[in-house]
């Protein structure tokens, strides 16, 4: 399979050396995990866990599923995980490295693959009510809330 492009960026298929990023990625994601009072490997231990338990979910709910790590050329940045089984793209993940982020990461993926699918496909995504910084990107990027289920919204380009 081809790597794609998301503007500047490339994806490229996760590799086994790539599982200390994308546990980090993983645990940057959840912020209410670090704020349990336990100690750091618990955390780390509890993150482990449930990012295998999301890995298992995706592959069972979508199984033509493309998990792409964006990197610039050099450092990854961050994870996509793209459901172009329909006539809906559904970006089932995207993160993006606490590193990498407000340096355009997101937006320039979200533009590359609305550019995909423009006139052709509907992008569908799910982000949680609490990610604020998520939604406005989200929102200034066109997508429409088509669901609230109080602690996700679903979301909709067209």
């Amino acid at each position: 399979m081809n790597e794609p492009r998301f503007g500047a960026l490339t994806g490229r298929a996760p590799h086994a050396t790539d599982g200390a990023f994308l546990a980090a990625l993983y645990l940057a994601t959840r912020p209410d995990l670090g704020a349990l009072p336990v100690p750091r490997s618990v955390i780390e231990g509890i993150a482990r866990h449930q990012q295998q338990l999301q890995v298992d979910e995706y592959a069972q709910r979508y199984p033509a599923a493309e998990t792409w790590l964006l990197t610039d050329g050099k450092d990854a940045l961050g994870r996509v995980v793209l459901d172009w089984a329909s006539d809906t793209l559904r970006v089932v993940d995207l993160a993006v490295a606490p590193q990498a982020r407000r340096r355009g990461v997101a937006r320039t993926v979200l533009g590359a693959l609305q550019d995909a699918c423009l006139g052709q496909r509907t992008m569908t995504l799910r982000v949680r009510c609490e990610n604020t910084a998520a939604r406005a990107l989200y929102a200034a990027c066109g997508f429409a809330i088509v669901r609230d289920d109080g602690a996700t919204l679903e979301l909709a380009w067209r």
